[in-house]
C-alpha cells in the first residue's frame, strides 16, 4: 500500500472523555484513485505527521499506542450496564462486580487442566480456593 501525502485542514478537534482526539480535516478535490486510497486506510493505525504550511520548529512525538480502555475497564463497563439492566441499582455495585468477577474467575479455573495442582479449600464457600 503506497503512503499518503496531502494537505489538509483541521477544522475541529473534540477532546474525548481518556484525553484522546478526534477530529475532521479537510483536503483539496480528490481523484477517484486518491478517494479509493482513503478508503483502504479507514478504521486502520497509521504514523502522521502535522507540519504547517510554513515550516516547524521541531517534531512533537506522541509514541502512545491508541488502545481506549483496557480489557479490565471494558470488563467492568459491561458489568455496569449488567447491574443496571437486571434491576440490581438497590445493591451495592461493588458487591455485584466482586460476585460477578469470582464467577467469571471460577469458569476460567474449570477450563485449567488439573495436572500437578492442588487446590485446597480456604473457607466454608465452595468457591473460594487458593493454590498452594
Amino acid at each position: 500500500m503506497k503512503a499518503i501525502q496531502t494537505q489538509l485542514q483541521i477544522n475541529r478537534v473534540s477532546i474525548k472523555k481518556d484525553d484522546s482526539i478526534s477530529f475532521s480535516a479537510v483536503t483539496p478535490a480528490l481523484t477517484d484513485e486518491q478517494l479509493s486510497a482513503f478508503r483502504k486506510i479507514s478504521k486502520l493505525l497509521i504514523n502522521a505527521l502535522f507540519e504547517a504550511e510554513d515550516g516547524s520548529s521541531g517534531v512533537l512525538k506522541i509514541n502512545e499506542p491508541i488502545s481506549g480502555k483496557s480489557p479490565s475497564q471494558r470488563l467492568k463497563a459491561v458489568l455496569f450496564v449488567l447491574w443496571k439492566q437486571t434491576g440490581e441499582p438497590e445493591n451495592d455495585f461493588d458487591l455485584f462486580y466482586k460476585l460477578e468477577m469470582e464467577k467469571i474467575i471460577d469458569k476460567i479455573k474449570e477450563k485449567l487442566e488439573w495436572v500437578n495442582i492442588q487446590w485446597v479449600k480456604r473457607d466454608k464457600k465452595e468457591t473460594s480456593y487458593s493454590l498452594i
